[in-house]
C-alpha cells in the first residue's frame, strides 16, 4: 500500500500553513491580484468581507498546475480553483 506516511503529510500541511501564513503576512499580494483582475473586468462585484471564525483555517494547495485548493477550519473542508492565487503562492514559496 503506498499512502502517504506521516513525514509527508507533514510536510505537505506545514507548505499549506506557510502559505496561509504568506497570504496572511503579505495581503497586498492579495489585494493587487484582485485590483488587477477588477481592470480587466469592469463590472467585477467587490470583494466578500471576512466573516469571523472561531479558530484556524489551514489553505492547502492541492494542485498548483490546476490551482486547486482545499480549505480546511474545524471538521469542515470545502474545495476551490484559483490559478491566479496558486501561481502567486508558489512564485513566493521558498525553494527546497
Amino acid at each position: 500500500m503506498t499512502g502517504t506516511n506521516r513525514r509527508d503529510f507533514l510536510r505537505r500541511a506545514s507548505f499549506g500553513a506557510v502559505a496561509v501564513g504568506a497570504v496572511a503576512a503579505a495581503p497586498e499580494l492579495l489585494l493587487s491580484a484582485s485590483a488587477s483582475a477588477s481592470a480587466a473586468t469592469p463590472a467585477a462585484t467587490p470583494p466578500p468581507t471576512a466573516k469571523p471564525l472561531d479558530g484556524p483555517i489551514v489553505l492547502l494547495l492541492r494542485d498548483a498546475g490546476s490551482g486547486e485548493f482545499t480549505v480546511l477550519h474545524g471538521e469542515q473542508s470545502s474545495t476551490f480553483t484559483d490559478k491566479a492565487l496558486a501561481a502567486r503562492l508558489t512564485h513566493e514559496a521558498p525553494t527546497a
